[in-house]
């Protein structure tokens, strides 16, 4: 009996702490069921919305979008304010790149490097270094694939910055198809609208992948992985180049065929320590109230103006910039590009020739002030025909196999099979037999042996 009282006692202890236990808890508002949840905080790196920086000059109705985070390219902004009475694309709600945040592309370790592709009788510049990739006009519609393909085989994944010039079809048909393809961070192009279903379809596809559009002023200036972007010159709405003007010019540089807006942007690339200048189509009075106004230093290599036409390259120009290099990016065409008054001035001022339709996509490799091209200067520029290119006589320094890009083999630069010729498909190379591998070339069996 005593045993039985003692288990009672017991039990009512217990319970009684349990029954003490739970008014404590309740006490505390542990078993609150409007406790608020604790505070998620954001991850590194979180980005803020923050206003749009003062003196951006951007086209009406282009989005900011907000929490965007910086790109790898810092981007100044615009030295001049936005100009009063110039047109705009319009406003349109859209969609981030593809329908979805793509803020994860990253580009693989690229080589710092200038790419002249080959578009035909048209232009398109890439620009390489580090993980930043700029492409500077997209050739004409029907080389759109070609420039494609050739970013991708090159693993671009994202273009940080792309430029068009001016508006001219066969600058930028190409950009419709790259911001279709690829992720792009931002857009410059000059202040004007165009009245063509190219510059449509161009306006149309900024909008529909929400990419920031800027019209650039004098100074703008891109930067990311060791290169600039700077802007020498911006267009300026309302200064029409009309026809007639040929008469006006005492040099004879107006061209009477053209009408239209000499708006070109003129740009400055600096990659490592070497200069290139792009200009578009600009004309005889745009390259000379440049020259004028100082904003033409020397640079290193020149994409020659408007497809060599006679019309632009003035020898006021080629003396202020000094180029070791002038690139013309040209197809069968009816103008006449290049002229011989234009490869003329060229020779005169000493730099190297190369063409596009003659020699392919020209690359320049760069690495601090040392150009290394992929390909041999003309030794005859006013040739059309692409039979045979004889190389220059003495091989550019570095190089170490001459590649076939149509064989697909690699050669020793002394290769019977190479016999002093470079072909639109042949290319200079400065690595190993192990790298050309890589890319795909076998050795050739007369100057390296069989495998």
């Amino acid at each position: 009996m005593k045993k039985r009282h003692t288990q009672v006692w017991i039990a009512t202890v217990l319970s009684g702490l349990v029954l003490a236990g739970l008014l404590l808890m309740f006490g505390l508002g542990l078993f609150d069921g409007n406790k608020p949840e604790p505070t998620v905080l954001p991850p590194d790196g979180a980005v803020t919305a923050t206003p749009a920086q003062a003196g951006e000059t951007t086209p009406a109705g282009t989005l900011t979008p907000q929490a965007t985070p910086t790109p790898a390219g810092a981007v100044t902004p615009d030295a001049t304010p936005a100009q009063t009475g110039s047109l705009t694309p319009e406003a349109t709600i859209t969609p981030t790149p593809g329908g979805k945040d793509n803020s994860d592309v990253v580009n693989p370790q690229l080589e710092t490097a200038a790419y002249c592709l080959d578009v035909g009788e048209g232009s398109s510049t890439l620009f390489c270094s580090g993980t930043t990739a700029v492409l500077i006009d997209g050739g004409d519609a029907y080389t759109s694939s070609y420039v494609i393909s050739f970013l991708k085989r090159l693993g671009i994944k994202r273009l940080q910055l792309v430029v068009a010039t001016h508006y001219d079809s066969d600058h930028i048909s190409g950009l419709v198809g790259a911001l279709s393809a690829f992720a792009v961070d931002e857009v410059w192009g000059p202040a004007y609208e165009g009245d063509t279903k190219t510059y449509a379809s161009f306006a149309s596809m900024i909008r529909s992948r929400d990419v920031p559009w800027t019209y650039p002023g004098d100074g703008r200036t891109f930067s990311a992985d060791g290169f600039t972007v700077t802007v020498l010159a911006s267009s300026v709405p309302g200064t029409a180049r009309q026809s007639g003007d040929a008469a006006d010019d005492d040099a004879g540089m107006g061209d009477p065929s053209e009408t239209g807006e000499d708006t070109s942007l003129a740009l400055r690339v600096t990659l490592d320590n070497v200069s290139i200048l792009v200009m578009g189509d600009a004309g005889a009075a745009r390259e000379r109230a440049l020259v004028k106004k100082g904003a033409v230093g020397k640079c290193d290599i020149f994409l020659v103006n408007h497809h060599g036409s006679r019309y632009s390259n003035t020898s006021e120009l080629l003396g202020a910039a000094r180029p070791k290099y002038a690139v013309i990016s040209v197809g069968e065409n009816d103008y006449g590009h290049p002229a011989k008054e234009c490869i003329d001035r060229i020779v005169e001022c000493g730099a190297l020739i190369y063409r596009t339709d003659v020699q392919g996509t020209v690359i320049f490799s760069i690495e601090g002030d040392v150009i290394r091209p992929y390909a041999a200067a003309l030794e005859d520029p006013y040739r059309k025909d692409d039979g045979g290119i004889k190389s220059a006589e003495k091989l550019p320094e570095g190089v170490t196999y001459i590649l076939n890009g149509n064989t697909m083999k690699y050669h020793l630069p002394d290769c019977s099979s190479v016999a002093g010729q470079m072909h639109r498909n042949w290319y200079y190379f400065y690595g190993t037999a192990e790298a050309a591998e890589d890319m795909g070339y076998q050795p050739c069996g007369n100057c390296l042996g069989k495998h």
